[in-house]
C-alpha cells in the first residue's frame, strides 16, 4: 500500500528550509511573495494545501525557481 503524501505539509517544510537559509520571517516572506499573511499561515498552522498561483507566488517571493523549489523526494522521482 503507498503511503499518503501530504502535499500541504511538504510544501510547508520546504518553505522553511528557504526561508532558515535567506533569514526570513513568514510575515516577510508574505511580503516578498504578494500574498497576506494569513494565506501563509492556514497552509503552516491550519495544513492547507496551497494553491498553484501561491506556490508559484512563493517562490517567487524566495527567489527560487519552481522546479528548485520542489526538487526533493516524492517530486523528483
Amino acid at each position: 500500500m503507498e503511503e499518503k503524501i501530504n502535499h500541504g505539509d511538504l510544501f510547508t517544510e520546504r518553505m522553511y528550509y528557504y526561508m532558515r537559509q535567506k533569514n526570513l520571517t513568514l510575515h516577510r516572506v508574505s511580503v516578498l511573495a504578494g500574498v497576506t499573511n494569513s494565506t501563509l499561515s492556514n497552509i503552516v498552522y491550519r495544513k492547507s494545501a496551497p494553491k498553484l498561483d501561491t506556490i508559484y507566488k512563493v517562490c517567487n517571493g524566495l527567489n527560487v525557481s519552481v522546479k528548485d523549489f520542489f526538487d526533493f523526494p516524492p517530486y523528483n522521482k
